[in-house]
């Protein structure tokens, strides 16, 4: 199997440039996650591990320059290639904040493989032949029959897991807070085998939840999620008997996060082979 060690992060108000670089990047072996939204782009980074942003300059929200100032003000030193139609224009000011050729990819996009070249060269990363257009996640996700919830009060970042994990062909039902996913469950004790739930949420906290969970359907796999010190929730857990070793903390390593819910998937027998 191809590790995926390296998540991108592209920022751009543009839907079909997203959509674009997304198919492009899983295909060679990327974990890509992207935005319209700039104003989000610090709330990304705090919750998901990202080695490179893909960031636009023209934007309506909040214009590339901006982005980049704010990230440069809070210390966030996560490698940016602008993408731009613009760079003539822009190319003097862009100097002047250190950003040069090199650091841009030109739109629209003719040549892929110079953005892969790009993209390499800011990570120092090579990628194996075998890791392009691999077929592993087609083969391990092809009857996916597993349903997964999505418990998080932040909304953005339950949009990035939905689709990340709709992507590979989960059912994916999600929750602002506990109380309304507890509500699902009581309703529907079957609705899920999956269970990612955030420890800090509003109406009902995420231990509770888990222990509502497991009393309801106790076959449903749960996986908590924090952003919190790692000692003060696992003692949290320890308290309803639950196993430490399940926490995924923030901000998430995308590929781990990814592999924790699949163990969890065919350990409920929802994926893989089927029984």
């Amino acid at each position: 199997m191809p590790e995926k060690t390296n998540t991108i992060l592209v920022v751009d108000d543009d839907k079909t440039v997203i959509e674009q670089l997304v198919t492009y990047f899983r295909r060679c072996g990327y974990e890509p996650i992207a935005t319209a939204n700039p104003s989000i782009v610090e709330q990304t980074l705090a919750n998901f591990e990202v080695q490179l942003i893909l960031l636009d300059l023209r934007m309506e929200r909040l214009n590339g320059y901006d982005v980049l100032k704010n990230l440069r003000d809070k210390g966030i030193k996560t490698p940016v290639l602008i993408i731009t139609a613009y760079y003539d224009d822009e190319k003097e000011r862009l100097r002047e904040i250190g950003i040069t050729e090199a650091d841009v990819i030109p739109k629209p996009f003719r040549d892929f493989s110079k953005i892969e070249t790009s993209i390499n060269r800011k990570l120092n990363r090579m990628i194996a032949p075998e890791e392009v257009c691999s077929e592993y996640e087609d083969e391990i996700y092809y009857d996916n029959r597993a349903r997964l919830l999505i418990a998080d009060d932040e909304e953005e970042i339950t949009d990035f897991l939905k689709e990340m994990f709709e992507e590979r062909k989960y059912e994916v039902v999600t929750f602002r807070d506990g109380k309304s996913a507890l509500e699902y469950i009581k309703s529907n004790p079957g609705g899920c085998h999956v269970a990612l739930v955030d420890i800090a949420m509003p109406c009902l906290s995420g231990d509770h939840l888990i222990t509502a969970i497991r009393t309801i359907n106790p076959k449903i796999k749960c996986i908590p999620m924090s952003a919190r010190y790692p000692d003060e929730v696992e003692q949290e857990l320890r308290n309803i008997g639950f196993d430490v070793s399940k926490l995924v903390t923030k901000p998430f390593k995308v590929p781990l996060l990814i592999e924790t819910v699949k163990v969890a998937a065919v350990e409920a027998g929802v994926l893989g082979p089927p029984n």
